[in-house]
């Protein structure tokens, strides 16, 4: 592949990063509106963002088994005109239970064309600068953070949210042009087998790398309800609640890019532990803190940052153990995140309902001490 047609590629991925994250997590930033407009609770409503990424987690794998003959490049396509057609669909229904169901195979496809887009950049990148290029491609969703929620947030008074996927599905259709152009004979042609990948699952460090994206992920499932956590613990904060938002992308976009370079100076595993380590005290601060303003938004911002550098860390992680060759375990491991995400998800909307919406961070506590043990673990064996 030419020089000059990657870059534009990789430009077109990382838009598509945003427009993807944007898809999955626009309701994240109006949840309490989309709650009244629909006329169910705040816990329910959540399983829009649930739904995308049970559709992902479950899906995918067998996904990609069905059509793992079709070359690489034709799949991302396939998948990516897929994806538009079921936006579309969600659009035009009405009824919450559609709604769901369309949201569920937008997690399937648009999960599809992230894996093959991961695969695709893992595999042309040179494998010291894997974590850097994951970094840039990464850097679409946490843009989607910095600008995309918050401002969905402020147009929402101007824009319905269906307005705002017509704009998402606007931009994915000219991203598949640009595929349609560039993305021709791709030098890779997918020759590996589905009994040649599962091989990989003898490895202990691709089982580590599952294990630990799903435990990571599944104390992740607060950060839907983070709008209304806010507001309900801050009602202040409203008129100011875009600004928050913005906060919270740029430590997202700041996370990730720090990531990309602690990544390669010291390696993803020592990292993974640095970051869950971080993550359990910021998610037990985020609990003692709840009853003061301030410290309690600095510790979530901070809190969102260090989610993202752990992100960096597992995708580089299934890339560097694969060797960027096997789509269906990157496909596992992301599978894994979306499960984790999902269940998270649905387990932060049973705290909520049960107890208060003030202790959901309470099983990122649990997760990332659990993550961090095992990676201290595996780094003592490889030193000995």
């Amino acid at each position: 592949m030419k020089r000059n047609s990657f870059g534009i590629l990789m430009c077109v991925f990382i838009l598509m990063n945003f427009v993807l994250n944007m898809s999955a997590s626009v309701f994240n930033g109006i949840l309490d509106e989309v709650a009244t407009e629909l006329n169910v609770s705040v816990s329910r409503t959540g399983m829009l963002s649930a739904m995308y990424s049970y559709g992902a987690g479950i899906g995918v794998p067998i996904f990609l088994i069905i059509f793992s003959k079709i070359r690489r490049d034709s799949l991302l396509k396939a998948t990516l005109f897929f994806n538009i057609l079921a936006t579309m669909a969600m659009i035009a229904v009405r009824n919450f239970d559609l709604l769901l169901v369309c949201r569920f195979m937008m997690g399937l496809l648009g999960n599809c064309y992230s894996i093959l887009a991961i695969t695709l950049v893992a595999s042309l990148a040179s494998k010291d600068k894997i974590g850097f290029y994951l970094s840039l491609l990464i850097a679409g969703s946490a843009l989607a953070m910095v600008v995309g929620v918050p401002v969905v947030r402020i147009l929402s008074g101007i824009l319905h949210w269906r307005e705002i996927f017509i704009g998402l599905i606007v931009l994915m259709i000219l991203s598949l042009l640009v595929f349609q152009i560039y993305l021709k004979d791709s030098e890779e042609a997918d020759s590996s087998n589905l009994l040649n990948e599962l091989k990989f699952l003898k490895k202990r460090e691709v089982l580590f790398c599952l294990i630990t994206s799903f435990i990571t992920f599944l104390g992740y499932g607060m950060q839907t309800y983070l709008t209304p956590y806010l507001l309900r613990l801050f009602p202040r904060i409203s008129p100011y609640l875009s600004c928050m938002l913005v906060s919270i992308g740029v430590a997202s976009f700041i996370g990730n890019f720090i990531g990309g370079i602690f990544c390669d100076k010291i390696g993803y595993q020592k990292c993974i532990v640095l970051g869950s380590c971080m993550q359990c005290l910021t998610s037990l601060l985020i609990i003692f803190s709840r009853n003061n303003f301030y410290l309690n938004c600095f510790f979530i911002i901070l809190w969102m940052m260090n989610a993202w550098f752990i992100g960096l860390q597992i995708n580089t992680a299934i890339n560097v153990a694969t060797e960027g060759n096997s789509r269906f375990i990157v496909s596992l491991n992301s599978s894994g995140i979306q499960l984790g995400t999902a269940i998270g998800t649905s387990i932060a909307g049973f705290i909520i309902s049960k107890y208060h919406i003030g202790y959901i961070s309470i099983t990122s506590v649990i997760t990332s001490f659990v993550v961090a043990m095992i990676y201290v673990k595996i780094i003592k064996v490889k030193t000995k």
